[in-house]
């Protein structure tokens, strides 16, 4: 087996930041979630108008698009539910362009299943992200506790 790395108090001390290090202003975060149920879903953006955090104000629920407020690495997760036997595949887009799909497919079975996805993009401030239809129809969510949803936070 090989060593771990010990620290003494002065290496932890190197590395600790202290409050006046962290620039607050720039935490941008957000999750939202979908609040209805469609059998008939079928093109265009998702919209997730339950906002459930929503820091640097990115997010907007009235469209489903995020809008990059500063420039930098940001990571995105989209899940979307299956409705019923039906399949969705939607996709994570940046800017117009497809970057990572998820696939929610029960063939043909009364599942409802998951179509989870994550990316980690490098965007500039005013770049525009969203879930888009790629194929297939139909979502399930909850009002009270969404399962589908999209969220994105600046690393």
């Amino acid at each position: 087996m090989g060593s771990y790395p010990t620290f003494s108090p002065s290496t932890r001390s190197d590395v600790s930041m202290n409050r006046n290090q962290c620039d607050l202003s720039t935490k941008v975060a957000f999750s939202a979630g979908a609040t209805s149920v469609s059998s008939t879903w079928n093109k265009g953006v998702l919209i997730f108008p339950r906002v459930i955090s929503n820091a640097g104000g990115g997010y907007n629920p009235s469209t489903g698009v995020f809008t990059a407020p500063t420039t930098g690495h940001y990571a995105f997760f989209a899940n979307v539910q299956s409705y019923g036997s039906s399949s969705i595949f939607a996709d994570i887009v940046l800017n117009g362009l497809s970057k990572v799909r998820t696939v929610a497919s029960s063939n043909g079975n009364e599942s409802y299943e998951a179509g989870p996805n994550m990316v980690v993009l490098a965007l500039q401030r005013g770049d525009r992200v969203w879930v888009r239809r790629h194929s297939g129809a139909g979502y399930v969510s909850h009002q009270d506790a969404p399962v589908t949803t999209f969220s994105g936070f600046l690393i």
